[in-house]
């Protein structure tokens, strides 16, 4: 009788560690947007609210960003353009992060250069992410693609003989 194939993912308490940290890190920065609607405190201690809460919620990235990297988890894409690089604010469009498309092309002429620029408010660094363009594949998957690509190509040999079908007057 075979063994069974292991089919639980490994490390698993790092990976719910790290979703348990980004989804603190996401309900502390939706609760400082909510510090800034209740107005039964005053405005001095409001503001500081909403600073100690962004400050933790930018510290549950941090640690989430260590956990991933110290087990060499590979992070969604998605994930990743959600947080800023520099600062590890969560970004939330309208609130800490301002988008804009940008074209800088000669007198904006070429439709497909269309970028998509996404400005933390915190630290002011822009992450620039292409409109409307397929996501490249990995290096690894393109050079396999290209030797695959190479080897059923259907050219003929040089110097092989085609024979002449009949009826084609040749």
């Amino acid at each position: 009788m075979a063994k069974r194939t292991n089919t639980s993912v490994p490390n698993k308490a790092l990976y719910s560690r790290a979703s348990y940290l980004f989804q603190a890190a996401a309900y502390l920065s939706s609760r400082a947007r909510q510090a800034t609607s209740a107005s039964t405190t005053t405005d001095e201690d409001n503001k500081l609210q909403q600073k100690q809460l962004r400050n933790l919620s930018r510290r549950a990235i941090s640690d989430m960003r260590a956990v991933t990297r110290k087990a060499q988890i590979r992070q969604v894409p998605s994930l990743k353009r959600s947080l800023c690089s520099a600062c590890n604010t969560l970004l939330v469009e309208g609130d800490s992060c301002l988008s804009t498309v940008d074209n800088e092309s000669k007198g904006a002429r070429k439709p497909w250069a269309d970028v998509l620029v996404v400005r933390c408010v915190t630290c002011r660094r822009a992450k620039r992410f292409p409109v409307d363009a397929p996501r490249q594949a990995r290096a690894a998957m393109r050079r396999s693609e290209a030797a695959a690509r190479a080897g059923r190509s259907g050219d003929p040999e040089p110097g092989s003989r085609n024979p002449v079908e009949p009826g084609s007057g040749g």
